[in-house]
C-alpha cells in the first residue's frame, strides 16, 4: 500500500486533480457558457505550411488531422493554464509575451518611405557621419628585430628597399587603404602611426603586430565629405533607425505613464534614465 503512494505517477495525478479542483472552486460563480476555441481554414493552411517547410512536403490526410488535433490540444492546455494562472511569475512566459509585444510595436511603427527633405535635413544635421575616411598608399620593409630595422633605416638611403628586410608573407605595397583596412592588416597602433607620417620619406621603426617596419607613405588622401546623392541609401537607413528608436521611446514613455512603477530606493538610479523619458 505504501509503495504505490511513493510512485511519481500517483503524485502527478493527485497534483492534477488538486489543480482542476482548485480551478472548479475558483470558477464556481462564473458563466456556464463554454469558451470558444475557433479553428479556421486559414489557420489549418498556416499549420500545413509550417509542416511543409519543415519536412519539405505536404502532409497527407492523416498527418493533417494529427496537426489540427495537436493545435486544438495546445489551445485547450494553454487556455486552462491561463485559467489556473500558471503563467504568473513564469520568466519564460513573461519573456515570450514581451517579445511578441515588441514585434507588435515594430509592426505598428513600421515607417513609410521618408520625404526627401527629411533625409536631406538628417544628412545636414550630422555631416561628419558621412565623411569618406582618409586613405593612404604606402610601402613597407619588414624586420623581426627593432635593432635591425634601425640599421635598415640608414641603409635604405643608399640601397634598394627590395633588398632589405627579413622574409615575410606580408605585402610590400598597400594601395589606397583606409585606417580600418590598415588596422586589419597590421594592427590598430600601426595604422594610427602610419596615417600621421609625412609622405615621401622613409620612417621607422614602426611596430606592428608582426614585428618592425620601415614605412614610406607614397600617397595620402585626406578625409572628405561624401555628397548626399552618394550616401542617400545609408542616410535613409540611419533616419529610419533614429525614427524607430524615437517612436519606441515614446511608446515606452506612454506605458510608464499608464502603469505605476514601484522600485526600491537603491534601484532608483538604475531606472532613472527610463523614468526621465516618461511624460
Amino acid at each position: 500500500m505504501r509503495a504505490w503512494l511513493r510512485e511519481p505517477l500517483v503524485h502527478f495525478f493527485v497534483a492534477g486533480a488538486l489543480l482542476f479542483a482548485a480551478h472548479a472552486w475558483l470558477d464556481r460563480g462564473g458563466d456556464d457558457e463554454p469558451e470558444v476555441i475557433r479553428v479556421t481554414a486559414a489557420e489549418v493552411e498556416w499549420l500545413a505550411g509550417i509542416w511543409e517547410r519543415q519536412f519539405q512536403r505536404q502532409p497527407d490526410a492523416k498527418e493533417l488531422r494529427g496537426i489540427v488535433a495537436d493545435h486544438i490540444k495546445e489551445q485547450l492546455l494553454a487556455r486552462e493554464a491561463l485559467a489556473l494562472r500558471l503563467d504568473v511569475d513564469d520568466t519564460i512566459v513573461r519573456r515570450r509575451l514581451a517579445q511578441k509585444m515588441r514585434f507588435l510595436i515594430e509592426d505598428t511603427i513600421r515607417l513609410a518611405e521618408p520625404p526627401e527633405d527629411a533625409l536631406r535635413a538628417f544628412y545636414a544635421a550630422d555631416p561628419a557621419r558621412y565623411v569618406a575616411p582618409a586613405r593612404i598608399t604606402f610601402t613597407q620593409v619588414f624586420f623581426r628585430e627593432e635593432a635591425a630595422a634601425r640599421h635598415g633605416l640608414i641603409d635604405v638611403a643608399s640601397k634598394n628597399p627590395a633588398e632589405l628586410g627579413d622574409p615575410t608573407l606580408l605585402e610590400r605595397e598597400y594601395f589606397d587603404f583606409d585606417e580600418q583596412a590598415v588596422a586589419n592588416a597590421l594592427g590598430a597602433d600601426f595604422a594610427t602611426r602610419v596615417l600621421a607620417l609625412e609622405p615621401g620619406v622613409w620612417h621607422g621603426p614602426v611596430a606592428s603586430a608582426y614585428g618592425f617596419h620601415l614605412v614610406r607613405v607614397d600617397e595620402r588622401r585626406a578625409a572628405e565629405p561624401r555628397p548626399f546623392e552618394e550616401v542617400r541609401e545609408q542616410v535613409r537607413l540611419d533616419w529610419e533607425y533614429a525614427e524607430r528608436i524615437k517612436a519606441e521611446g515614446q511608446f515606452f514613455a506612454a506605458l510608464l505613464a499608464k502603469y505605476e512603477l514601484d522600485v526600491d530606493a537603491s534601484v532608483e538610479p538604475l531606472v532613472a534614465p527610463l523614468i526621465e523619458n516618461a511624460p
